[in-house]
Parts: structure tokens; C-alpha cells; sequence
């Protein structure tokens, strides 16, 4: 098959979930041709596979070996496969394992499903096996406006342990905040000054979140436990240290931490 964008075909395994269907206007609006195959709908995984070049695997972190031990006999030396699970280092491991291919990359869209514009959206890209899928892909995100940024899975991960595990635990943890003290929304929105008002905004995001998918995202990450751990000992110690009789001074110490990451923020992020 010619890898030219006329008869290059793309196959979205799990192609009816949230993400998928996202990634199937993607490349469908880019021109390509774009099947998909799952449970519920589309076409037999067997001809998705005999007529796709890119195959993309859409599907939760639970059953994602399964998937891939699925299609293990039916993919071939020619396919690009590439996955979108939110963590890296074990889809990776699992695909290596599994697949004769010798295009394989991970990505990680760090973005949701609702997005209407992708522009200037984060897509991580952890190189595999091959260079074609990789060029492919750095190449078609780019020029469509994504920042793309080539990381390691392990450093991925890592970073993750905040970006996501941290942050959720985060929205959680002030949402349930706000029930316990009994706040009345409204008035919490008509008196936020504009800093926590954003932070009220990204709260809302939640509304529109499948559960079942954050619970997996939170207890997923093999560095969850203790980055929760870590956030709560530091939350105890500030709370006993701002009740002593230097609590000023206490104070003043770890605002000038956080006043030290804020210029570091400060000179990479000019939004």
C-alpha cells in the first residue's frame, strides 16, 4: 500500500468511544479514509486490520492487553500502530511484546474529548520501534497546530503523577471541600476574585467527565500513592506549622518557594 494520503487508511480500534470519535473527525477532516471497529459498532476487527496501514487503539488501560493480544495474529510487518492511553510505560511494554510490527509508537493526547480546537493542544509522543510512524505523526499533528512534544514513557509517566493524578485529586478534594462547608454555589461564583474563579472553571470541566475514566486515571499511575501521600503530609505540616507562634514567619518561607516555581512559570508561560 503506497503511503500516500489517497490510499492511506486509518483504523480506529474502540473508534466508538469519546476519543475515538474525536481522532475519527481528525483524520477524516484531513482527508484520510477512517474505519473504525468495536463492540458496538462498526466493522469485524479483522477487516479494519486487513485494509488499515495506521491502526490506532482507543480503548480503557483495563482491557488494553486483551485488545492487543487480539489483534497480535492479524497485524503484520507493514502496520503502524499506535496507542492513546493516558499512561505509557506498560501500553508500550504490552505492544512490544505482542506486536511484529516495526512501526510502533505511544501517544498521549493531554487533551479531552470535548475539545472543539486543537489548536495549541499538547499531544506527547513516546517513540517506540520505527521512524516512519513517528515522522508521520509528529508531522500531521504539527501542521495542524498541536504542540508536539517527544518524551520518554518512564519521564511521562512521572510527570503524569501531577499533571493528572495530582490535579483530579485536586478538583476532588476542593469540590468536596466546598459540600462539607456547605457553601452556596452562586454566592461562591458572584464573590470569586478572577484567580480562583479559574480555578472554579476547571472545576466545571468535571461536569461533562465520564468517572469510570478519572477513577482509573487516579489509581492507574504506579506513583499515585505517593504523590497523594506526599500532598497530605505537606498539608499537615503547614497546618501545624502556621498554628505556632512563628506562623508568620512560617508563612513567609513557603510563600517564597512558591514565589521561586512562579518565575520559573513566569519566563516559560507568556499566556
Amino acid at each position: 500500500m503506497a503511503d500516500t494520503l489517497e490510499n492511506f487508511t486509518i483504523g480506529i480500534v474502540g473508534g466508538c468511544g469519546k476519543m475515538g470519535k474525536l481522532f475519527e473527525k481528525f483524520f477524516k477532516n484531513l482527508g484520510y479514509e477512517v474505519l473504525i471497529s468495536d463492540l458496538s459498532c462498526g466493522i469485524p476487527l479483522e477487516e479494519l486490520i486487513s485494509k488499515a496501514k495506521v491502526i490506532i487503539i482507543s480503548v480503557p488501560m483495563d482491557c488494553f492487553e486483551a485488545v492487543i493480544k487480539e489483534i497480535s495474529p492479524l497485524v503484520n510487518e507493514s502496520h503502524w500502530v499506535m496507542d492513546i492511553c493516558s499512561l505509557k510505560k506498560e501500553p508500550i511494554e504490552i505492544m512490544k511484546s505482542h506486536l511484529k510490527c516495526t512501526e510502533i509508537l505511544g501517544t498521549h493526547p493531554l487533551f479531552g474529548p470535548y475539545e472543539k480546537d486543537l489548536k495549541g493542544k499538547i499531544m506527547a509522543l513516546c517513540p517506540v520501534k520505527g521512524k516512519n510512524l513517528l515522522n508521520w505523526a509528529k508531522k500531521t499533528f504539527s501542521e495542524e497546530g498541536l504542540k508536539v512534544v517527544e518524551v520518554s514513557p518512564e519521564k511521562h509517566d512521572e510527570i503524569m503523577g501531577v499533571v493528572q493524578t495530582l490535579n483530579h485529586f485536586w478538583l476532588v478534594l476542593l469540590a468536596n471541600l466546598i459540600k462539607e462547608l456547605d457553601l452556596n454555589i452562586e454566592d461562591l461564583v458572584n464573590l470569586s476574585t478572577p484567580s480562583f474563579l479559574k480555578q472554579l472553571l476547571i472545576l466545571k470541566r468535571l461536569a461533562r467527565q465520564d468517572e469510570n475514566l478519572y477513577a482509573r486515571i487516579q489509581f492507574d499511575n504506579p506513583a499515585g500513592n505517593k504523590i497523594r501521600e506526599k500532598l497530605c503530609n505537606l498539608c499537615e505540616k503547614l497546618v501545624s506549622e502556621f498554628q505556632g507562634t512563628e506562623k508568620e514567619e512560617a508563612f513567609k518561607k513557603y510563600f517564597l518557594q512558591a514565589k521561586e516555581i512562579a518565575k520559573e512559570l513566569e519566563k516559560l508561560l507568556k499566556i
